[in-house]
């Protein structure tokens, strides 16, 4: 995909998101399914990391990004700090954009080996690569969400 259709589908993406966490009543922000890792409120916690983690891989190449407290992740959020995640992931998402509209037409697609863990091979990457799976990110917890808050509808007494 082109780099302009690639943004549009990310901006598009993200307007996907946005619409199914404001979906999210408050009150289920910190809704944690038995045995879950996220809170209903953590996902966004956990989508702004990885915006902040491939800005990282398309700013320098390195994915150096401690990872979100599980407190943040399982704890979710108060309807306050949902506001200022959600500023966080404008902030984070306008960044990526921008870098991506900043870079020659030839780098787009050109992949450079990106080293994503300790010990692990490089991955070759390219800004298409990190683009895509950002707009597969949004889109994966849209379906979590909705469906979590279905599970919390249930839960809650008086479901």
């Amino acid at each position: 995909m082109g780099r302009d259709a690639a943004l549009a589908d990310f901006g598009q993406a993200r307007r996907e998101w946005e619409e199914a966490f404001a979906r999210v009543p408050d009150d289920a922000l910190r809704y944690l399914k038995p045995g879950d890792d996220y809170a209903l409120g953590g996902l966004q916690v956990h989508v702004n990391w990885v915006l902040a983690r491939y800005l990282r891989v398309l700013e320098s190449g390195t994915v150096a990004q401690p990872p979100p407290s599980a407190e943040g992740l399982r704890g979710g959020l108060s309807p306050a700090e949902r506001r200022q995640a959600l500023a966080e992931m404008s902030r984070l998402h306008e960044a990526v954009k921008t870098r991506v509209d900043r870079l020659a037409e030839s780098d787009w697609s050109r992949k450079s080996p990106v080293v994503y863990g300790p010990g692990e091979n490089p991955y070759p990457t390219s800004p298409e690569d990190v683009v895509g799976w950002l707009c597969d990110h949004y889109r994966e917890h849209v379906v979590q969400s909705a469906d979590l808050v279905e599970e919390w509808r249930t839960a809650k007494p008086g479901g």
